[in-house]
């Protein structure tokens, strides 16, 4: 499996992946987010929708109660993957110091799932 990176912002890292399956791909992607402790919340089209912790408690308690969610979008033109890695949530509900939280989170996330693909 060979993975380059295309496009890379602060809310979403864009990697082309080559000799690998849909299937192979998919159960990659599932596991390294489980491993990560996030649960598949929803899986329509090409999109699939990651969350970590409680959004509720995270409403309620600010930065004390930990949320994440994290989309990832596979696109398939032939034998090249397009797998886009996209922060869904601010944090602005934990306050400066959550938007921080989801910041740290989402670069210490991208570079496994760089990582990962790659190994």
């Amino acid at each position: 499996m060979q993975v380059t990176v295309t496009d890379f912002a602060k809310d979403r890292v864009i990697m082309n992946v080559t000799g690998t399956t849909a299937d192979e791909l998919e159960n990659k992607i599932t596991l390294f987010f489980s491993s990560e402790g996030y649960k598949l919340k929803s899986h329509e089209g090409e999109t699939y929708t990651y969350t970590k912790g409680n959004r509720t408690l995270r409403i309620l308690f600010g930065a004390f109660a930990k949320f994440h969610k994290q989309s990832v979008v596979v696109k398939q033109e032939g034998d090249l993957f397009s797998v886009m890695l996209h922060k869904d949530s601010t944090g602005m509900s934990g306050g400066l110091i959550g938007m921080n939280q989801v910041k740290k989170e989402f670069a210490r996330l991208s570079e496994g799932f760089k990582n990962y693909l790659k190994g």
